[in-house]
């Protein structure tokens, strides 16, 4: 039997272009075959029951002594990933899965897994807002001014008006949202996404053309104007796009006097809602996060830990070797993994094999077995432990090698 647990290190919440952290923790009552486990960061538009975001291997296939493992692992939340938007069931959920072989039913995996909610918001400071612009215009007699063309929750906009042909004049605030959901499969837009129209979320009138202005305020819990969209990096998921908008704008009605004609004035005119600074933000602040990140995973650990592990021997048999690999820390570690794989022309990697055992001694030898059919010149060792020491190390085949 397996328990699964999966503890979230940000409590719930991450930014765009933060790092996702969790702890998880695997506890083998008896000696167990895995074929993979990792965290998943998944959602579920209309149109499918899960959509994966991102992934990030925690174990690959092979076999684990009885006890615990655990480990903890980051996902980077890029910034093209659609924040949560909570009233339009945009969530997000993450998941620990572990596949492992059904002694039932051998053609049918077991899957276990722990979910745990997760939302995702957008910086303010990381997205990029237009300068502010006055608006001016005429129409069939009106003239219209606004000071500018972006606007906060909460804020009153000031409608500048003068009209000698008009005997009513009308604007209303209009929110159009929706969510974007484009599978391929269908050709079209998703079938399960209803087309709504614009809502209403503030409404002023006049028939005083002596007064020169009106005042229409922005609800406090306006949603910031946005457009996001993602697309997938898989290539099985590609021509698949997922996002929403919120759109706002201002509707014109202007009512004429008879003399002037019956027909009345509508125009729309795009606004902004920004709920950060109105001004112009810097772009691409985020333009060296994940790069940066994998460089200082590169070298974790190297520097301190390179004295954890030495390769004792390596020998060959057909289609296998016999790794031997010594613990010449001070302590006895627990709850390791070692994953082998070989390396091809000093280029390709074949598939890796993973060993966990539950306690290794101080001055402990331990050996790995690992059965390959191709010509490798190494053998690549990923040693990790429950204190989150990993050390990677390359062993040519062709000799003994001491480190």
């Amino acid at each position: 039997m397996v328990k699964l647990k999966l503890s979230d290190l940000n409590k719930g919440v991450v930014y765009l272009g933060d790092k996702l952290s969790v702890r998880t923790q695997f506890n083998f009552d008896e000696e167990a075959e895995i074929y993979w486990s990792g965290i998943q960061l998944i959602t579920n538009p209309p149109c499918a029951k899960e959509l994966q975001i991102s992934k990030e291997e925690i174990f690959s296939n092979g076999k684990f002594e009885p006890g615990e493992y655990i480990r903890e692992k980051s996902l980077l939340i890029k910034t093209n990933i659609v924040p949560t938007i909570k009233n339009r069931n945009l969530n997000y959920i993450l998941k620990l899965n572990l596949r492992q072989p059904n002694p039932v039913n051998p053609e049918e995996d077991l899957v276990i897994n722990k979910t745990h909610d997760i939302e995702i918001k957008a910086r303010n400071s990381g997205l990029q807002v237009k300068s502010p612009k006055p608006i001016s215009f005429s129409i069939s007699g009106l003239n219209i001014l606004l000071t500018k063309d972006i606007f906060k929750p909460g804020e009153t906009i000031k409608i500048g008006y003068t009209s000698e042909e008009l005997k009513k004049l009308e604007v209303r605030l209009l929110q159009n949202s929706n969510l974007v959901c484009y599978c391929e499969a269908y050709g079209q837009n998703c079938r399960k996404v209803e087309e709504l129209p614009p809502a209403i979320a503030g409404d002023v009138r006049t028939q005083n053309f002596e007064k020169d202005f009106m005042l229409l305020k922005v609800p406090e819990v306006a949603e910031p104007s946005h457009n996001f969209l993602w697309s997938p990096s898989e290539k099985e998921q590609f021509g698949f796009r997922y996002g929403a908008y919120t759109k706002w704008s201002l509707l014109i009605i202007g009512k004429k006097k008879p003399e002037y004609g019956i027909e009345p004035i509508k125009m729309e005119i795009p606004i902004t809602i920004s709920a950060g600074p109105i001004l112009q933000e810097k772009v691409g602040v985020d333009f060296f996060s994940e790069s940066s990140a994998a460089a200082s995973s590169l070298f974790d650990g190297i520097s301190k830990f390179q004295k954890t592990y030495k390769v004792v021997s390596i020998d060959s048999d057909i289609d296998k070797y016999i790794l031997k690999i010594k613990n010449i820390s001070k302590e006895d570690l627990k709850g390791v993994s070692v994953n082998v794989s070989g390396l091809q022309e000093g280029l390709f990697e074949t598939s890796p094999h993973l060993t966990g055992f539950n306690s290794w001694k101080k001055g402990e030898e331990k050996e790995i077995i690992y059965e390959t059919k191709q010509n490798i010149t190494a053998l690549i060792s990923i040693l990790e432990d429950n204190s989150q020491q990993r050390i990677r190390i390359q062993s040519p085949v062709s000799e003994v090698s001491f480190f």
